[in-house]
């Protein structure tokens, strides 16, 4: 009986390291699937997460339309009339003018906003309250929300202007008087100088030269939208910034390029390597002016118009540029 005992206590006693080197083998199993699985991670982190070489993101960006250290600019096409929308490389968002029909604002402004992702704006700048600039814009108001409204505060009675105001209020949009000398902020590193008007206003029948004229800068980069300011307003801002804040990369080419703007004082002054031109096709008062086309071909200055080109789109990391035109062959 003694023998059988001890028999038994050898057999459990065998048992039990059998049972203990099988959950040894077990964690080592496990320790060598876990490092496998390390690896493996490894591995899929460094084919697939972005590549940095120090200084920016080698992969494409994954938000909308939106690269990494850009500013976007653009003359959208809305007609015989002017929006111009920047986004900067942080999100933020403005949009100067609105055009004549809040059509063109479903068909190219809006599209346009959310091809980049912009949810919000934080400007919307009225230039001045002739319709071929406001008409568009309580459709714009109605469709985006909108942070504050940069105004020049011109007396008029278009009804788009008033259909806007209300719709400000109602909203609660921040409005701003818009005068000379006054900066708004889009983000870190981007200027947006107000160069006109300055008070008091002009005093003339018309709106165009109580314009409001707005400088963005990004880097060594700029664009000028000068609305429809005339040749009397170019020659008192060349008169008043002596020439060094109206210099400028971009001119979108004021009224239209009528005759009566785009002087040759303030061509000279500006000194824009590229024109853009918001103009509608086949229009009825014969924009772009011959005058005009020729004195930006006699200073060499590229030509751009959405009467030919569609959507103008300039996208810049603040030392070059790249135009993109939405019309085949442009």
């Amino acid at each position: 009986m003694v023998d059988d005992a001890r028999a038994s206590r050898a057999v459990a006693t065998m048992r039990d390291r059998d049972n203990a080197s099988a959950a040894r083998t077990c964690l080592v199993l496990m320790a060598l699937a876990a490092i496998v699985l390390l690896v493996v991670c490894v591995i899929l982190a460094i084919t697939i997460l972005p590549v940095r070489d120090g200084s920016h993101d080698t992969t494409p960006a994954t938000a909308p339309m939106a690269e990494s250290g850009k500013l976007t600019f653009a003359v959208l096409d809305v007609g015989q009339g002017l929006c111009a929308a920047i986004v900067t490389p942080d999100g933020h968002a403005m949009v100067i003018d609105g055009g004549r029909s809040g059509d063109r604002v479903k068909q190219e402004v809006i599209p346009f906003l959310r091809q980049h992702g912009v949810e919000r704006l934080d400007y919307v700048v009225i230039t001045h309250p002739d319709q071929d600039h406001i008409g568009g814009l309580p459709t714009l108001l109605d469709a985006i929300p909108v942070a504050a409204w940069v105004d020049p505060v011109i007396p008029t009675t278009n009804q788009s202007y008033e259909r806007a105001l209300t719709m400000v209020a109602d909203k609660g949009i921040k409005p701003i008087r818009a005068r000379r000398g006054m900066d708004l902020d889009l983000g870190p590193g981007v200027g947006v100088h107000i160069l006109w008007p300055a008070d008091p206003l002009a005093p003339t029948a018309s709106d165009n030269n109580n314009s409001v004229v707005v400088k963005v800068t990004w880097g060594n980069v700029s664009f000028l939208v000068t609305g429809d300011a005339e040749a009397p307003t170019e020659r008192k801002m060349i008169d008043l910034e002596q020439g060094e804040e109206l210099r400028s990369t971009f001119l979108v080419v004021g009224h239209h390029g009528s005759s009566s703007s785009s002087s040759t004082a303030f061509l000279d002054t500006v000194s824009p390597s590229v024109a853009l031109i918001p103009v509608g096709l086949n229009n009825s008062y014969g924009h772009p002016a011959d005058q005009t086309i020729q004195r930006l071909r006699m200073r060499n200055i590229q030509i751009y118009r959405t009467d030919l080109d569609g959507r103008i789109e300039v996208t810049t990391d603040g030392r070059g540029y790249d135009i993109r035109t939405a019309k085949a062959g442009s």
